[in-house]
């Protein structure tokens, strides 16, 4: 079984293909559960209509199963990405 720190640190590896910053950093991933089952992952994107939503979810997905874990992956709606989800090396590298 996989902790909830082991899944975001695998999550890590799920670079935004259009900012080049893994998801963690930029405050995508809303939610880990972890469980017997396997873990659940809920994401918001940077903006309501990304059109990498379906990508980074597969993404999430596959860098999972490498760590040897089933998972689900959801696109949440609701709550709204803000900038203050951005970590600090996020915003070093944007320049903030």
């Amino acid at each position: 079984m996989i902790t909830e720190a082991q899944a975001l640190d695998a999550l890590k590896g799920v670079i935004d293909p259009d900012i080049g910053i893994n998801i963690v950093d930029l405050g995508m991933v809303e939610r880990v559960a972890a469980g017997p089952e396997g873990v659940a992952v809920a994401l918001i994107m940077t903006t309501p209509a990304c059109p990498q939503s379906g990508y980074l979810q597969d993404e999430c997905a596959r860098v999972l199963a490498e760590a040897g874990v089933n998972a689900s992956v959801e696109v949440l709606d609701m709550p709204l990405w803000e900038p203050e989800r951005l970590s600090e090396s996020a915003k070093q590298t944007l320049g903030w």
